[in-house]
């Protein structure tokens, strides 16, 4: 029994370094034909590579991919650029997380080129203006001073917005967001809390005959924000910037069905008794039985390695230091139920607790649960037809 348990370890170990020197699965975008992998299902619970063809103008690709009943924050975005002296009229992009099997999923593709100094200093314009409307729109000027209807993080958190919004179709050429404001603007919307409206008159600069000196006041710091403000996003909205040319979406597309499968345990273990005995011992039997992952390994490996684990002792001759028989209330064989611990991808260490029956020397017999501890090798059988890796 020892030596064929050697033999399947063995077995298991060749098959598992085999299973991980495989490539990764390459699926192909096809603009013309409107299909993606060919319109079969996307890979799933692996890493992949999405190839496809591209005009010459192209500079980046971006591909955003995430569960149909989620919104698009619940997913991924993945970018591709083209190595320096990239010459060829295609993209190679690497989609680093898994996805799930059989679930339908949308994908967005974004296609860039560089955008013209035109283009860029239009929006930078259109990104002020809307800027400095938000502003006026919150501004209250009281003889107290300049108050905002909203809070400074309010106000930082809505012009983000503003810039983010409107800078949509445009991306850096390394995909990076736009970080926010920083202790600049911060430190100039905590200035207007200082200012002194009763002497405005004094403070403000261009003040004319009839003016209202606090109106020319409270305009002429939203001025002095919106240039430090529009100074942080025009460092953002460089000439370097890339423009959307061409998009294309796969709503409710599926992923691949991965077969079901059962892990099956074949080992050895040990049964603590010491009910009715003068002092604890141990009897040990072969067993087998079936493992149910508590996760899946794709996703969360810890909890796929704990495994709530039942099966029988196989030994026909199980007895005690008394000679009394150990059988169980399976085939006259003990049954086991307990956690187990996968590690090196084809042991599993078993523990838990044992029903026992006891056939005592007086004819009578005798129900018990008792402790049990086994290491066993894991063997995964699929069940039904499909890709089984």
């Amino acid at each position: 029994m020892r030596k064929t348990l050697l033999l399947l370890l063995f077995c298991s170990m060749v098959g598992r370094v085999s299973l991980g020197q495989e490539s990764l699965t390459t699926i192909s975008l096809d603009l013309i034909q409107n299909k993606v992998n060919g319109g079969k299902p996307l890979p799933s619970e692996e890493k992949f590579y999405i190839r496809g063809a591209i005009p010459e103008q192209i500079e980046m690709v971006k591909v955003s991919i995430y569960p149909s009943k989620k919104s698009d924050k619940s997913g991924k975005t993945y970018f591709w650029t083209p190595p320096f002296g990239y010459k060829k009229l295609d993209f190679q992009l690497f989609v680093e997380d898994e996805l799930r099997s059989n679930e339908d999923y949308h994908m967005d593709f974004g296609f860039y080129q560089k955008a013209g100094v035109n283009e860029v200093k239009e929006l930078r314009d259109l990104i002020a203006t809307n800027i400095s409307t938000y502003l006026n729109t919150i501004t209250i000027v009281k003889k107290g001073g300049i108050q905002f209807e909203d809070s400074d993080e309010q106000v930082l958190s809505n012009m983000g917005i503003i810039v983010e919004r409107g800078a949509y179709y445009f991306e850096t050429p390394n995909g990076v967001q736009f970080p926010g404001f920083s202790d600049l603007t911060r430190n100039k919307l905590e200035q207007r809390k200082k200012l002194k409206m009763g002497k405005a008159k004094y403070n403000a600069t261009g003040v004319a005959e009839g003016d209202n000196a606090r109106a020319v006041y409270a305009r002429q710091y939203l001025d002095e924000l919106l240039a430090i403000a529009t100074a942080e996003i025009d460092q953002f909205l460089t000439t370097n910037m890339l423009v959307r040319v061409g998009e294309k979406s796969f709503q409710n597309y599926p992923s691949e069905k991965k077969p079901n499968s059962i892990l099956i345990n074949a080992g050895y273990g040990a049964i603590s008794l010491s009910k009715n005995l003068p002092q604890q011992e141990f009897v040990h039997s072969p067993y087998v039985g079936l493992s149910f992952p508590l996760g899946n390994r794709t996703f969360a490996r810890f909890m796929s390695n704990v495994s709530l684990s039942t099966g029988a002792f196989i030994s026909g001759n199980i007895e005690n230091s008394r000679g009394e028989r150990i059988t169980g209330p399976l085939l006259d064989r003990p049954v086991y139920v307990g956690l187990g611990y996968n590690f090196f991808r084809f042991f599993r260490l078993n523990a838990g607790g044992t029903f026992l029956t006891t056939e005592r020397l007086d004819g009578s017999q005798s129900q018990s649960f008792h402790p049990f501890v086994g290491i066993s090798a894991e063997f995964r059988i699929w069940l039904g037809l499909g890709n089984k890796r």
